[in-house]
């Protein structure tokens, strides 16, 4: 298309100067909203069918428009593995570029009808985790796992969690029954030290300093989830210190889809979920509803959790318009750690303690291409959980609610250079039972996060990609009161400021064909959390940092047939928030304060092999060394009940997954299998304070069947823990034995 063909397309600039109580200014409003909200221009149909070597079609495969400034629309292709979307003309240079799991990335012309597919023996993603400019998955010097669309349906998991334990570098920590609480540790890194992110909106706790619950977010209207490990708090600001774990909802631009799922089994376990979604002359809708029940293997460890989702999308001219909000109640039992029992400390089952959910996640997202190769990003929401710790002592009540905004321009300054530059802001406030002022008053806690980042992506000879962004932090953390009920007495905290710069540098150069070499360095920050500004009697506690920096190598071989990555990492966590007394307070003047530190180095290795178009086996390995360190100011002294160079607590030396896949004809299997080694953790009923004890590792396997009984009616069985063994996540907390559950699943819809 010449230049005067693409001006041709697009609307004069019009200039409205309105004087209330003018009609004709209100008129010509009147109109001029309409155009641009009701009479969409028309746009260009982009329609065309995906296929692999053999020709036949790929189902599941997203498609992907992109220009200068990044991802316009996508869709995934439907079982015939076809796609059928529009596309404003206002857009220029449009390409297509397709990912599909087990196939290597392509990009080709908008007028592209059939799009053939190379293998390949892992997935990419278009639009990942990491930088704030988007970049596929193979240009990123972080490393990068993507759990697609198909991997969702097809492994039947009615939660994420179940989904993302076999990613390299990631140890989760569930402590006993499905439900029940789960960390999340990567490389080393402490549990509050990921960000979690829905459709961009944060959903970590405040009051936990970060910490966020894994455990509670169901699979049924999640459309892809990617990971990036390392810090980036470059691009993302708190909490983005071990990683950034980005969840997307499904999209309205798949079209007309209708899916019923139902499925029972051991443990009393039952699963109900509809899921639906539609686009039609540039609007569109997408909803999800799922219910899940089960009881556990002793009295009071019975799960509940209820989910509802419900998205809306507007699309004209070069801009678009998204919004979503999902809700979900959860409830869980807490029997406690009737497990290991080591020092005999367990009282018995507690039939009394529950722990109860209500969350609400809402979120907006403006996009408008003001021209090639300019585009500006809106995005708002705010995140409310309410939390009740029914106990046998005294009910607990905590209210966490972030409300979050952010505005970023991107711009492709040359033909090798993008640049994006934004300003977020976060308000963090929290309400607790056990965080009052000294009349009992129950005050809410707040804290106003600013940032402002810039981030480049630039590319030189289609061979080295160079990702380097920084951002500033500011932390406004409101007047505390005092409390001299607490132990130690809170004194009045005066309102305060806080401000953290951290940047970070990433690249991947391609060695020769089939292998290149990735490295990238970052710094992270996590502020203090609620729980600890309210229960210190220091006024200026810091954020947390960790440094860290990873070097590895990507290689194929046979054709791409297979894939093996090796990566090192080393990561220095500074400034961690301690608690002093006895022989430390020497340290310092508070009973908490900035002067822990520790270290976590190691290696990722990864594989896959994928030799025919039906069948893949994927592999990974971590080996993690990690350390207590002296804490600062000191020769050889740590923090009460550790001692010198002890390993983190729940970070098992030695952790590794496998997953074999098979496509073939009207059966779909998945055989996964995870190991851990032993790990050292606190006694369960006391902590640390009762002394510290070597958990076993252990091996779980398991096995997905599906098989379709017609064109939009699949069979399922899925066996958890296939071998029936005995092991413990968390240490005094049993794991589920063996859990078979089958089911249905009707579809009418795109590659479900």
């Amino acid at each position: 298309m010449d230049d005067s063909a693409a001006n041709s397309d697009k609307p004069e600039c019009v200039s409205l100067r309105v004087t209330l109580g003018n009609p004709f200014a209100m008129r010509a409003l009147a109109v001029w909203l309409a155009l641009v909200f009701v009479l969409p221009l028309t746009a260009a149909e982009v329609k065309g069918v995906v296929v692999d070597p053999s020709g036949s079609p790929v189902s599941g495969a997203l498609v992907m428009a992109i220009n200068a400034a990044g991802t316009i629309v996508g869709q995934i292709s439907d079982d015939r593995g076809g796609y059928d979307f529009n596309v404003s003309p206002l857009f220029e240079n449009v390409q297509l570029r397709v990912t599909a799991p087990g196939f290597q990335m392509v990009t080709v012309g908008e007028a592209a009808s059939i799009v053939q597919l190379k293998l390949a023996p892992q997935s990419d993603s278009v639009r990942v985790a990491g930088p704030a400019i988007d970049v596929p998955a193979n240009q990123q010097g972080s490393r990068v796992s993507v759990i697609t669309s198909q991997e969702i349906r097809d492994r039947n998991e009615a939660q994420t969690l179940d989904l993302l334990r076999e990613a390299p570098g990631m140890v989760f920590a569930q402590r006993g029954a499905r439900g029940s609480a789960t960390d999340l540790f990567v490389r080393g890194g402490d549990s509050n030290d990921n960000l979690v992110l829905l459709d961009g909106i944060p959903l970590n706790s405040f009051f936990n300093g970060g910490l966020f619950d894994f455990s509670q977010i169901p699979s049924d209207f999640i459309e892809e989830i990617d990971v990036a490990r390392g810090p980036q708090s470059a691009a993302y600001g708190s909490y983005a210190v071990g990683s950034v774990v980005s969840y997307t909802t499904r999209s309205p631009e798949n079209g007309p889809a209708l899916d019923v799922l139902a499925e029972g089994g051991t443990h009393d376990e039952n699963r109900f979920a509809l899921s639906g979604s539609d686009l039609a002359h540039g609007w569109g809708v997408a909803g999800s509803f799922s219910s899940l029940l089960a009881n556990g293997p002793v009295r009071n460890s019975n799960y509940r959790n209820d989910d509802g989702f419900l998205s809306a999308e507007h699309r004209w001219f070069s801009q678009s318009l998204f919004a979503f909000g999902n809700f979900n109640s959860n409830e869980a039992g807490e029997p406690g750690p009737y497990g290991s029992n080591p020092l005999g400390l367990f009282p018995g089952i507690d039939l009394v303690s529950r722990d109860k959910n209500n969350t609400s996640t809402y979120g907006l997202h403006y996009q408008d291409d003001f021209s090639p190769g300019l585009r500006f990003d809106f995005t708002t929401g705010f995140f409310l959980n309410n939390s009740l710790y029914i106990n046998p002592s005294a009910d607990l009540f905590n209210k966490d609610l972030r409300v979050y905004g952010d505005g970023r321009g991107t711009f492709h300054v040359l033909s090798f250079w993008t640049l994006a530059a934004g300003f977020a802001f976060d308000r963090e406030e929290l309400k607790n039972t056990d965080v009052a002022a000294a009349n009992g008053y129950i005050f809410p806690l707040r804290r106003d996060n600013e940032g402002v980042y810039l981030d480049n992506q630039l590319t030189f000879f289609g061979k080295l990609f160079l990702n380097a962004g920084l951002r500033e932090d500011i932390y406004q953390t409101a007047a505390i009161p005092g409390d001299s009920n607490e132990s130690p007495v809170r004194p009045f905290f005066p309102a305060r400021t806080d401000s953290r710069l951290d940047p970070k540098i990433s690249g991947t150069y391609a060695l020769q064909k089939g292998m290149r070499l990735h490295a990238s360095y970052g710094t992270g920050i996590r502020p203090p959390g609620g729980a600890e500004l309210a229960f210190t009697n220091n006024p200026a506690l810091r954020p947390e940092r960790t440094e860290s920096y990873d070097i590895g190598v990507e290689a194929r071989f046979l054709n791409n047939q297979i894939s093996f990555d090796a990566t090192w990492f080393r990561n220095r966590y500074k400034d961690l928030i301690a608690n002093l007394g006895g022989s430390l307070s020497v340290l310092s003047a508070y009973q908490t304060d900035n002067i822990a530190n520790a270290l976590a180095k190691g290696a990722e290795l990864s594989a896959t092999y994928r030799p025919l178009t039906w069948f893949s086996v994927s592999a990974s390995y971590t080996w993690l060394e990690s350390e207590v360190l002296s804490l600062s100011g000191s020769d050889g002294l740590v923090q009460q009940y550790f001692y010198l160079g002890q390993p983190l607590l729940q970070r098992p030396k030695q952790s590794g997954s496998a997953i074999a896949t098979l496509h073939y004809g009207k059966l779909d299997a998945n055989l996964v299998a995870y190991v851990r080694g032993h790990d050292l953790e606190a006694e369960p009923n006391y902590g640390a304070s009762a002394g510290l004890f070597w958990n076993g590792g252990y091996v779980t396997t398991g096995l997905n069947l599906n098989y379709r009984v017609r064109q939009n009616l699949t069979a399922y069985v899925n066996l958890r823990n296939a071998l029936d063994r005995r092991y413990q996540e968390v240490y005094g907390y049993p794991s589920p034995l063996l859990n078979v559950v089958a089911g249905l699943k009707w579809s009418l819809a795109r590659a479900r």
